[in-house]
């Protein structure tokens, strides 16, 4: 390593330190946001977790099963998370605003028996967004959760931002995670569910690993290989199939790199041989615990005896459409769309990326986005024919995310190695994040009109009995907004130096 390259790593190191702490500050913002812009048990299964969550916090690991089906069970809890069930009385009815839920109201202390069909998912996320429910309990108690959810995907997503801070050509890299994170994924952040810390955690992951084989740099190889374990630890230990999209992954960014000798350098480093044990330690813990837990057990199963195989691949292909509609923002229990402009303005920042990257790759790097893409397709298919006998039709599109957001954020990396782009990718980073801060911010006012007025109350005025949310809906939209605008200038400002500030990479040959 030459003596310039090493003076420049320690400078690196405190920016990327600054990058992660003023990242987590504007995701956490944002996040929040949409904690408070949805009511109470908005989020699909959002009661389940709840009751998981306050569990797992009081020392209680097992439900009793014994009424149910397994994966579903009771746990002893105070009658705040009982209530829990009853709140989500708008789901499946986008005209009926928020407002028909009860309130929260009695001795919510009191010991009663509460079902979660989440009861066999792994205690590590619960045990975290658990926290303030052993606080006083009020009806604040489900938001302060959802925000405890909300600081861990923003911690997720400000070690993403601190992997790219530490390439030299970021600009590209920085619009395939922004095309990544599409509103479906801050919807899914600031709600109580582990696909949070999945998706973001695969997110987290992907730029980690992309990072290491594409600009390599032994002076950087820990902060990354940490960076790495990190999003894995939150990744594979997040639900039952995240070990298969971690292999997945892996396997993908190994097929894409630039050059296999870079991989095998990476390998005989001794700096990447801790973290390469402990994301190995990670994978064997998560698959030792779904496999002794159960926890691919489905609590909740609608099966359908007249269901084949083949119909469960026609309704499939059918439906892609309205999967692909999932992975850009439906949101609630499924009941609130996005017009259809701004579901094409959402994936046409990912088509334009991956157009981008598709052009100038070669052809390993073609042939991993084409994987991504088909795997993204086909393996849904895969495994609800695995299922559908017990469970019946339960796939969701949002649930192939942590894989699906491969595409763009692999295409951002593979258009950032040619300089035919090196002029241009300052502009286009500036142009898609004013692009991205809009549709975000109006898919979080869309969200906030359905549960206030539903989908089709008036805009401009509240209808006789609205809902509102604990906080001004002024206030919300504000910090989102402002969380948004600070991310572009300081986005902007630092693709106008990314020659400068990061060290060169050194050469794999």
């Amino acid at each position: 390593m030459s003596a310039s390259v090493a003076s420049a790593v320690p400078a690196q190191r405190s920016s990327t330190r600054r990058t992660i702490w003023i990242t987590w500050i504007l995701a956490f913002v944002f996040l929040g946001s949409w904690s408070f812009a949805s009511p109470h048990m908005a989020s699909p299964d959002e009661p389940a977790h709840a009751a998981k969550a306050a569990a797992t916090v009081r020392g209680d690991f097992v439900a009793d099963e014994s009424d149910y089906n397994p994966g579903r069970g009771t746990f002893a809890l105070p009658d705040l998370f009982q209530q829990a069930w009853a709140q989500a009385c708008y789901a499946f009815q986008p005209d009926t605003p928020a407002s028909c839920a009860a309130p929260i109201a009695g001795d919510l202390n009191e010991t009663v028996e509460v079902a979660s069909h989440v009861a066999r998912y792994n205690p590590l996320y619960y045990a975290i967004i658990g926290i303030p429910s052993l606080f006083p309990l009020s009806e604040w108690t489900f938001t302060a959760m959802r925000l405890m959810s909300a600081a861990l995907n923003a911690g997720l997503v400000a070690l993403t931002f601190g992997v790219l801070s530490t390439l030299r050509r970021r600009a590209l890299p920085t619009v395939g995670v922004l095309a990544a994170m599409t509103p479906m994924t801050f919807f899914i952040g600031g709600s109580m569910t582990p696909q949070g810390p999945e998706i973001f955690g695969a997110i987290l992951v992907a730029v980690s690993l992309l990072s290491i084989v594409f600009e390599p740099h032994p002076g950087l190889l820990r902060v990354r290989s940490w960076s790495l374990v990190a999003g894995a630890a939150f990744f594979v230990l997040a639900r039952g199939l995240s070990p298969l999209y971690v292999a997945l992954i892996v396997a993908l960014v190994m097929l894409a790199a630039p050059r296999f000798r870079v991989i095998a350098d990476v390998v005989r480093d001794r700096k990447f041989w801790l973290p390469l044990a402990a994301c190995v330690v990670l994978g064997v813990t998560a698959l030792v615990y779904t496999l002794a837990s159960g926890s691919l057990a489905l609590g909740i199963v609608y099966p359908d005896p007249t269901l084949t195989a083949r119909d469960v691949v026609s309704q499939m292909v059918h439906n892609t459409d309205y999967y692909l509609e999932q992975i850009l923002g439906t949101f609630g229990w499924g009941d609130v769309h996005l017009p259809v402009w701004l579901l094409v303005l959402i994936g046409g920042v990912s088509v334009t990326i991956a157009i981008l990257g598709l052009s100038f790759a070669g052809w390993r790097g073609r042939l991993a986005v084409a994987l991504v893409l088909l795997l993204s397709f086909a393996l849904p298919i895969v495994v609800q024919l695995g299922s559908f006998h017990q469970s019946g039709m339960v796939w969701q599109g949002k649930y192939v995310l942590p894989l699906a957001v491969l595409a763009p954020l692999l295409s951002g990396f593979l258009a950032a190695r040619t300089s035919v782009l090196d002029r241009a990718s300052g502009a286009i980073l500036r142009v898609v994040v004013v692009l991205v801060g809009a549709y975000q911010i109006v898919a979080l006012a869309f969200n906030l009109h359905r549960y206030v007025n539903g989908a089709n109350g008036p805009w401009v005025s509240l209808i006789a009995d609205p809902w509102l949310p604990l906080i001004p809906i002024a206030l919300i939209l504000a910090a989102a907004l402002a969380s948004w605008i600070i991310t572009a200038v300081l986005l902007t400002r630092t693709s106008r130096r990314d020659a400068v500030d990061a060290p060169q990479p050194l050469s794999a040959t």
